[in-house]
């Protein structure tokens, strides 16, 4: 197999670094998407408990996912990151 190396001028390396940042947002979503599911149908403490468990999961996903996101961004326009 004839692989290569990827470098930052190479548009299929910014393609599966997009690709990559995506899922983490898709991965929050879903995560958000189990937590509201836990108190569908029980709004009990124990509930209200679990979900604010997973909800806090999700905003955490979703805020790696956006600095992430930045940082690529700074990246793509040439930016140094620290």
């Amino acid at each position: 197999m004839n692989e290569r190396k990827l470098s930052f001028t190479d548009e299929r390396y910014w393609d599966d670094k997009v690709a990559s940042n995506t899922k983490l947002f898709h991965e929050a979503d879903r995560l958000e998407g189990e937590a509201y599911e836990l108190i569908k149908d029980d709004r009990s403490p124990q509930a209200w408990a679990r979900f604010t468990a997973a909800k806090a999961k999700a905003d955490a996903t979703r805020a790696a996912a956006f600095d992430d996101w930045q940082r690529l961004k700074r990246l793509m326009a040439g930016e140094e990151v620290t």
